[in-house]
């Protein structure tokens, strides 16, 4: 499908054959972009999505040209809401989200609100096969809030806030940068620290960024992951096979091109806690963290994050992403304790005004219902003579 406006020509990627052939062009254009980011380079969204696709969604990657010339990319996909056989709700929503991906972005490397407003004529006007866009983590100046959706009467648009996300300048030193984050936390990281490596058996501080000892250092984190709370657990990256099988391609993948690394922190034969970073740009994000529980008193999530910031200062690094947003809970307050900055993000929904919309709002609150009812029985049931 090829369609051209005032210059600027879309061309909609469909299959994987489309996918693989853009990689050169993709990656030709994320190095000249004016807003790249990890999470919208070509490694990390083809792997995701090779790794999760499934029969109800399909590829809708929008490459914007002008003229024969690559100046954006949408990396999209189309999730449907299936009853039976019938398509009753089409979400456009970025491929990366998929993955767990941190503020995905349409990539260009001219104003993005020249794109953007390419993109949303050709969803208007000449693509008409959805029903809602759904955009994770935008920033809270995104330029999508400056399209002519929002006030458009045939389209209903909402925005919903999330709480700030945590990052850390590397600036100036070590020293320097400790000196910033006040005598508790200061006195409280010293303590942890002196505790685990008082240890008997001694404490190791690795970085395995190797492509010959990834996999056995991911298996090891794993270990680690699943000896805790996140066992089973879906988000987390051991969590079942395909995740399993997700980042090891993904991490192979990356640390062949320098763009990740894995750091344990090891008592004796025992990994204690571990980390796994991705590294673009001047930027590090702490894409996982996990620990023992039996080492839960000494902090080794903590002492972790702090060995790996050390080692920044005086790198190309400029920045240190946790990838983390503010809860109520210990583990929120110690980033942001350690953090400099925050940004607040949102998730922008824009949907059609149309019988499909009607009809999946019922579904959802069909689904709602039974499902009270269904706890409520499973409650009574307790109380029920047999």
């Amino acid at each position: 499908m090829h369609t051209k406006i005032n210059g600027l020509r879309i061309e909609v990627i469909e299959s994987e054959e489309g996918f693989l052939a853009i990689k050169d062009e993709w990656d030709a254009l994320i190095d000249k972009s004016i807003n790249p980011t990890f999470y919208s380079t070509y490694p990390f969204v083809f792997t995701v999505w090779k790794n999760f696709k499934n029969e109800n969604n399909r590829l809708f990657i929008l490459l914007v040209r002008r003229d024969a010339v690559l100046v954006g990319i949408a990396p999209f996909r189309i999730e449907c809401t299936m009853v039976g056989k019938i398509r009753l709700f089409r979400k456009i929503k970025y491929i990366a989200e998929w993955g767990e991906g941190d503020k995905p972005s349409i990539i260009s490397t001219e104003k993005q609100s020249y794109i953007l407003d390419r993109i949303f004529q050709f969803l208007n006007g000449e693509f008409t096969q959805w029903d809602e866009i759904q955009l994770m983590e935008q920033p809270e100046n995104s330029p999508f809030l400056k399209q002519s959706f929002f006030g458009n009467k045939w389209y209903s648009t909402m925005v919903v806030p999330k709480n700030p996300s945590f990052y850390i300048s590397i600036a100036g030193t070590w020293e320097e940068y400790l000196m910033t984050r006040g005598k508790n936390t200061h006195k409280t990281w010293t303590r942890y620290r002196k505790k685990l490596y008082d240890l008997s058996e001694g404490v190791l501080f690795q970085c395995y960024d190797d492509p010959e000892f990834v996999s056995e250092s991911l298996k090891r984190f794993i270990a680690i992951e699943q000896s805790g709370w996140k066992k089973g657990q879906e988000f987390s990256v051991g969590g079942n096979e395909k995740k399993k099988r997700f980042y090891e391609e993904l991490l192979v993948l990356l640390v062949h091109k320098k763009m990740a690394a894995i750091y344990l922190l090891t008592s004796g034969t025992t990994d204690i806690a571990g980390i796994i970073v991705y590294k673009y740009n001047s930027i590090v994000y702490m894409a996982h963290i996990t620990y023992r529980p039996t080492y839960a008193k000494y902090s080794p999530g903590i002492i972790l994050n702090a060995e790996i910031i050390k080692t920044l200062f005086g790198t190309i690094y400029h920045e240190y992403d946790f990838l983390i947003f503010e809860r109520k809970d210990e583990k929120s307050l110690y980033k942001k304790k350690w953090s400099t900055g925050s940004r607040q993000t949102m998730t922008i929904k824009v949907s059609k005004r149309n019988i499909r919309r009607f009809l999946f709002i019922l579904e959802e609150c069909a689904k709602k219902v039974l499902l009270n009812i269904m706890r409520r029985m499973t409650k009574l049931s307790k109380y029920l003579p047999y």
